[in-house]
């Protein structure tokens, strides 16, 4: 997960590169022409379009995903947002460039993109200084040393404070907790981190908040795990942070939930319009590649726990689960070669809009389960219940940030990205998971 300071500055070199990508085409005009002062409509969807489906299509991963894909998502965003800014400014005769003014800058703005990110990649050990972390507490080290390693793999955590011979899940015990600011600077920590059971008395509190008012990094895990990594960690919260932490406020504020019902319906009937061909064209393929129905109708579980029919285009063999529910694997060898194609790009989905109008679903929620899964997830996995206090929906934060779950273990990880959701649920991260859908569609990952 990118953090907002650093996508912003990663944003600004963006913007650089194309207007400096608009000011080389501004030599290609006819003389005493200028393309920011003549040009100003075309320039500003230029630079909006290019910035917007560089977000959309997520292309800040730089430096955590292969460049080779890093290219793929650049030039579809150059491509993308080319067409979308010449057929904007396409109706205003004299803001729209020339085809050798959009041919130019688009081959200027691709290059100049791309050779950022080829110099942060062979320069990323150089321009990125890894996390210190300094652990205040002892309990469920080893499951924080394994968060961390997991969401930022390059940090380093020094050790822990507290209470010594933990294990060695653990990590080195530095010192007792009252010198956690002298082993900080010892041991040139740029954080400290505090665990739910850090021995934190009157004392060691004011000295803390000094050190974080004088610009040390003091956190709480899990506030740092919700603020950066963006999903609450299982392993570190109960149900007494959960109750006075900020959030959660869907049920609770009746005006929000009417607004997004609002939306919801109006989002479904606008986007029936693109589908409806779409629909109809899934709906002959599925019929005429496999024997069965073409629309597949399954129980799931939804608000609080009531369980409803979701329906999908059938992308398996009819007889795919007669003998009972089971996870679907990596290579499922029940997918019809049409339905993995509608898995990977999300168009098995689009019959779930019939959902959304009957209030069954929401347009953004966390996936809907089957109810054999929910009971023994329930079992296992902590505050799983929690999931089903919202609607489910057609996209969600979970799906856009996790792969399709197959697993104990995925379902595990995809709640902390459900919880957080339903914690900050508001208008702006349902557009952001708009957004990233799109991208998601775009660049499909994980789909069985």
């Amino acid at each position: 997960m990118i953090s907002t300071y650093r996508m912003a500055l990663l944003q600004v070199l963006d913007f650089v590169c194309i207007a400096l990508a608009l000011g080389i085409c501004s030599f290609t005009l006819e003389p005493g022409l200028n393309i920011f002062d003549d040009y100003t409509g075309a320039s500003l969807f230029t630079v909006f379009f290019y910035l917007l489906f560089f977000y959309i299509l997520d292309a800040y991963k730089v430096g955590n995903e292969d460049f080779k894909e890093t290219m793929g998502r650049v030039l579809v965003a150059c491509l993308l947002g080319i067409i979308s800014s010449a057929t904007a400014s396409y109706a205003f005769q004299h803001w729209r460039f020339d085809r050798e003014t959009v041919a130019t800058l688009f081959a200027l703005s691709l290059s100049l993109t791309l050779a950022w990110r080829y110099m942060y990649y062979r320069n990323a050990d150089k321009l990125t200084h890894p996390l210190r972390i300094l652990l205040v507490g002892v309990d469920r080290a080893g499951k924080v040393r394994q968060l961390l390693g997991e969401s930022l793999p390059k940090a380093c955590i020094l050790g822990y404070v507290g209470e010594p011979d933990q294990g060695p899940d653990a990590g080195p015990c530095l010192g007792a907790p009252f010198l956690a600011l002298d082993i900080a600077r010892k041991n040139h920590a740029t954080m400290i981190l505090l665990l739910p059971d850090a021995p934190i008395d009157d004392d060691i509190a004011h000295e803390l908040l000094m050190a974080k008012l004088r610009g040390s990094m003091v956190v709480d895990i899990r506030s740092f795990y919700e603020h950066v990594v963006q999903r609450l960690p299982l392993t570190q919260i109960n149900d007494e942070w959960l109750l006075q932490s900020e959030g959660f406020s869907l049920n609770t504020r009746g005006s929000l939930r009417r607004l997004k019902r609002a939306l919801d319906v109006l989002i479904s009937l606008l986007l029936l319009i693109p589908a409806a061909p779409v629909m109809l064209l899934t709906a002959l393929i599925v019929r005429l590649e496999s024997p069965g129905p073409v629309i597949y109708k399954q129980d799931r579980v939804g608000l609080f726990e009531k369980e409803f029919t979701v329906y999908k285009f059938r992308s398996m063999r009819a007889d795919a689960e007669r003998n009972g529910a089971v996870w679907a694997s990596a290579h499922d060898s029940r997918v019809t070669r049409f339905g993995r194609f509608i898995r990977k790009v999300r168009i098995d989905e689009l019959p779930q809009i019939w959902n959304i109008l009957k209030g069954d679903m929401s347009f953004i929620g966390p996936r809907p389960e089957r109810m054999a899964f929910v009971q023994k997830l329930k079992q296992t996995i902590p505050y799983y219940s929690l999931r089903h206090s919202v609607k489910p929906g057609l996209t969600g934060w979970a799906q856009v940030c996790y792969p399709y779950g197959a697993s104990e273990e995925d379902a595990r990880r995809k709640l902390e990205y459900d919880l957080y959701y339903i914690k900050n649920m508001s208008l702006l991260l349902d557009i952001n998971i708009v957004f990233k859908t799109v991208g998601v569609v775009l660049f499909p990952k994980g789909a069985r």
